[in-house]
């Protein structure tokens, strides 16, 4: 450290002199800024003492019609009226709007799953990048904020009196020096702090009470919102500002002895103003890479217009734009001088005594009214990148001609501080405006405020919808943002029902923060998810595919699935498995045509059930070993030089394979130690069962059990799926479609019986892992117990998921909905998440629509479906007439639905597109000329490119109506279609594509 001399103090307090004009006289980008430091968690301090909190409001959680719009309105101006009548309040209201940004925001609400993605090993940058590129031609990034200033002119002049004086007597009494180059700790003044505190802490909770979803922003949060509204370009995500209670960052240290700002943290306003200003000419600054251009509302509305209808006339434009309303309390006080004088002077000219009355009008509301006149500054800017001076100027024509428009404003772009202009309709950087000073009833002012934004409940999401008008709504099924997870979604045929369901069933693919595929069962009737699988099974590393997998049952012995199988070495099955298979044997004994089963066939089920464990468990008569009947168990055996005789049981077998390591023989081993449906038929005839109901009667006149048996016996002839041993096994897969086209039909009776047999098959096939819990280990053999406790570990943290589709078939099948029922009563408790998929409201029971937390209504349909929607989910009008209005199938720029979400904040109703580009739609296409051409250019090209390629020569997501085009000229030429004809056509299509593909891999279109 160099000596100081005499001199050095004189040019210290020579510069001090220098600095305090240059900020006096605006010389510097900090002289605009009033910020200081903070003062606690919430709250920043001005340069004067004023104290604010930010607020963010992400949007209404409901849609917003007249009704709506009327009660948001009278709320908030109820709230605000009581602070604004008070001197020494203000309120801003920012909103940005910018489309050139938004591909930032969906990259950091993906950010979470494609984290997941390369987690998970899951080749699906395309897909991402798609997502980017293509969501961003419809969305615009927005932002809405509240900033709540109280300023020392709220205290009396006493008050203000006093805590200047105990400040210097402070500052004297430490001796502590001024903070130059530094923020300033003591700039707050204390008197303010309660009447700040129950300002921001009242509007706050009267927002969430009105439905606004907001949030009171965190010190460190807010200053990077008011940096990212001044230089977005150079603020990263990740940047915070240093405030106190942070690290102190190493800075230069004065040399002067009583300087000690290079100890303190450096001042707000550098930091957040990182790069310098330039003014270019009296209508435009450059900051940073953007040159801005700031406009200024002169003239308000003749005609009162919601925020609605300017934003309205902007979007068109598809200018970036931001707003600030600067509204604060006092305003007659503005024009005191004016009305004063226009009294005087009011017999000279007939405009002095307009003049006149206004204020008089203006002071009775005042007076005699619960409303507040407060004074109005309004400020817009819009902006280009610094080297388009002529796109700037376009932009700010555009963006003038918008606001014109919005009741008649007149709109003016000349300051006399263009800069300052420019700052004034930044974030929280002053309480000062330059633009001109209006004075209105608060009432008036509040109608314009933009406040009716949808608002998501999810900050991140793996699924991204959208607004109508371009507002990014993010989703993520299955998170805490909800307390169950019951999907309900309906809609008529191609309404975009099996593509929303599968983005969903993705979108748990890609959580935030798993470790672990989920587990996903989805039973289906149809291809619908065979894109899906697809998608994933291409995307994992090879020796991961096994984790997905879709299988399209058949109804012979090959696809058998016992229903009796138990865990692994587990006698006796877990009382969740005993309950289904009660529900399942009772389902088996309805007769035909019946929605319920005779009277005492449920109880007789279910001690069958128990009998049937009983009579095979290791104390009973368990099945013998016999060799010859599964190669696999025997080889092994031979192996571990395990000795058998005539009496050696599977289930010994099966420990000795357990016991040896070999899990997977094991399993193999205790199928035939297990029960099967023709035991039932037997074992319902035992002494146990006739002494409890050999008495009971059928009402078709014939012994209870005789009509068991004969019903059981029929099912084991009818159904082969079910007769024997399992054959049909899922492996290790987590994510598996089950197709029951095949074996679930359609039709009379009989086959409406099958189809709810199929659907509880699937179900237990699919799905009975997922209610193993820690309680269950008490049941298990002990030298199983550790296995299937790390086992148990896994399940349960794992998000699990079981998708009905075409549930409408289940609809005099009421075994099956009981046990959708009873999913949904415990899937919380289970992490077990429900989707059902049908055609109709009317497919789903009252109790399912009561539990439901997610609702996707796609299709409108009649109107009296509308009606019958609207009073079931007590849907507003406006809900009601947006359900009837723009709800809409699949079309560009997407799919249009109505969805209700229970959320922790409460119902949250919304319109939202499903907007998909190219890539996914051919990801998810199911159509079969899709899927074959998709899965032969997989083989071809590979997964990836193949999307690309199909992406760029049909957008549309669809061959299908290129190949009835062809079809059509075929027979045009030929005069009739062989059979076939499609598949010779879709082989074509492909072998141009490798054609032109081979040529030009970025080939755009096929040759004519």
């Amino acid at each position: 450290m160099k000596d100081r001399t005499f001199i050095d103090p004189i040019l210290d307090g020579i510069d001090a002199l220098l600095a305090w004009f240059s900020t006096e006289a605006k010389q510097t980008i900090e002289s605009y800024c009033d910020l200081e430091t903070a003062e606690d968690t919430y709250t920043l301090v001005a340069r004067d003492g004023s104290l604010l909190s930010i607020i963010r409001i992400f949007g209404v959680t409901k849609l917003v019609g007249q009704e709506e719009f009327d009660m948001i309105y009278n709320g908030l101006t109820q709230s605000l009226q009581s602070t604004l009548k008070r001197q020494g309040h203000a309120v801003q209201v920012y909103f940005s709007y910018d489309r050139d940004t938004v591909k930032n925001e969906i990259a950091e609400i993906l950010s979470p799953a494609r984290a997941t993605s390369k987690r998970l090993q899951l080749t699906l940058d395309d897909l991402f990048e798609e997502r980017i590129n293509y969501i961003s031609r419809y969305c615009a990034h927005e932002e809405l904020y509240l900033v709540l200033w109280t300023r020392p002119y709220a205290l009396t002049k006493e008050q203000a009196k006093r805590a200047n004086s105990d400040k210097i007597a402070f500052l004297k009494e430490h001796n502590i020096p001024p903070f130059r180059n530094g923020q300033n700790l003591l700039a707050a003044i204390p008197d303010l702090r309660d009447s700040h505190a129950s300002f921001v802490r009242s509007v706050v909770t009267d927002l969430n009470a009105l439905s606004v979803y907001s949030v009171l922003l965190e010190v460190h949060d807010a200053v990077t919102a008011i940096r990212c509204s001044a230089d977005p370009e150079f603020t990263s995500n990740d940047w915070r500002p240093v405030l106190p209670g942070d690290k102190i960052p190493l800075r230069e240290v004065s040399y002067a002895a009583s300087e000690i700002s290079g100890l303190m943290y450096p001042p707000l306003a550098r930091q957040i103003f990182p790069r310098d200003a330039t003014v270019i000419d009296l209508r435009t600054a450059r900051i940073g890479d953007r040159i801005y251009s700031p406009l200024f509302i002169d003239l308000f509305p003749q005609e009162l217009k919601s925020f609605l209808a300017l934003f309205a006339r902007t979007l068109p434009t598809r200018v970036p734009w931001r707003m600030s309303f600067l509204i604060e309390s006092g305003g007659l006080a503005t024009i005191q001088f004016r009305s004063v004088m226009s009294a005087i002077l009011a017999f000279t000219s007939a405009q002095n005594a307009l003049v006149n009355d206004a204020a008089k009008l203006l002071r009775n509301i005042e007076l005699n009214t619960d409303d507040a006149v407060v004074k109005l500054q309004v400020s817009l800017a819009t902006w280009a990148p610094e080297n388009n001076l002529r796109l700037l100027r376009t932009r700010s024509a555009e963006l003038a001609k918008a606001v014109e428009g919005w009741g008649t404003c007149e709109v003016s772009e000349a300051s006399g501080d263009v800069f300052e202009g420019v700052v004034s309709s930044m974030l929280g950087f002053s309480a000062n405006s330059i633009a001109t000073a209006s004075v209105a009833p608060l009432s008036d002012v509040i109608y314009l405020l933009p406040f009716t934004r949808p608002a998501s409940a999810w900050v991140h999401g793996a699924m991204l919808l959208r607004s109508p008008d371009g507002k990014p709504w993010p989703y993520q099924p299955g998170s805490v943002q909800q307390t169950t997870w019951i999907d309900l979604m309906y809609a008529r045929p191609g309404s975009g029902k099996s593509v929303l369901s599968n983005a969903i069933n993705l979108a748990l693919c890609l959580s935030g923060g798993i470790q672990r595929l989920p587990r996903i069962a989805i039973i289906d009737i149809g291809p619908s998810s065979s894109g899906l699988i697809s998608l994933l099974k291409e995307a994992l590393p090879v020796n991961q595919r096994h984790y997905v997998a879709y299988h399209r049952l058949r109804m012979t012995p090959d696809y058998a699935i016992n229903p009796f199988d138990t865990q692994l070495g587990c006698r006796y099955p877990s009382p969740q498995e005993r309950g289904f298979l009660v529900n399942f044997v009772t389902l088996l004994a309805t007769p035909i045509g019946a929605e319920r089963p005779y009277d005492g066939i449920s109880d007789m089920a279910g001690l069958i059930v128990d009998e049937m464990f009983k009579y095979l468990a290791d104390d009973g008569k368990p099945h013998l070993y016999t060799n010859g009947i599964e190669p696999l168990v025997d080889d092994i055996l031979g192996e571990i030089g395990f000795v058998f005789d005539e009496h050696t049981t599977w289930w010994e077998i099966t420990d000795a394979l357990f016991l040896a390591g070999l899990h997977h023989q094991a399993l193999l081993a205790q199928r035939y130690a297990m029960p099967i449906l023709a035991d039932a038929a037997s074992i319902c005839r035992t002494q146990v069962i006739e002494d409890l109901y050999g008495q009971v009667r059928a009402p078709t006149g014939e012994p209870l059990i005789q009509a068991f048996g004969r019903m059981i016996s029929s099912a084991v002839r009818e159904y082969p799926i079910l007769s024997n041993i399992t054959q049909f096994d899922i492996g290790d897969a987590r994510i598996v479609s089950l197709d029951l086209d095949e074996v679930a039909k359609s039709g009379g009776d009989s086959a409406e019986r099958q189809t709810a047999v199929m659907y509880m098959l699937g179900r237990y096939a699919l799905a009975r892992h997922y209610y193993l819990t820690e309680d269950s280990l008490g049941d298990i053999p002990d030298a199983y117990r550790e296995y299937h406790r790390e086992r148990i570990s896994e399940i349960r943290e794992d998000a699990k998921r079981i998708v009905y589709d075409e549930f409408h078939r289940t609809s005099k099948a009421r075994a099956v909905r009981d046990q959708v029922i009873l999913d949904m009563r415990e899937g919380r408790k289970w992490n077990v998440q429900i989707a059902l998929i049908s055609q109709s409201l009317d497919d789903f029971d009252p109790v399912m629509v009561e539990f439901a937390t997610s609702i996707f209504i796609m299709d409108a349909g009649p109107e009296q479906a509308i009606k019958r929607s609207t009073e079931i989910f007590g849907l507003s009008e406006t809900a009601r007439v947006a359900l009837k209005t723009r709800v809409h199938g699949p079309r560009e720029g997407g799919a249009t639905f109505l969805a209700q979400f229970s959320t922790k904040q409460g119902i949250n109703t919304q319109l939202l597109t499903n907007t998909l580009g190219p890539i996914e739609l051919w990801s998810f296409s199911t159509t079969a000329e899709d899927a074959r051409l998709r899965n032969k250019l997989y083989e071809k090209i590979g997964p990836k490119e193949a999307r690309r390629v199909l992406a760029n020569l049909f957008p549309s997501g669809s061959v299908k109506k290129l190949i009835e085009e062809r079809l059509a000229l075929l027979k045009e030429q030929q005069g009739m279609i062989e059979e076939g004809a499609n598949l010779s056509v879709a082989d074509q299509l492909l072998a141009e594509i490798l054609d032109a593909y081979s040529k030009n891999p970025d080939v755009k279109s096929l040759p004519k």
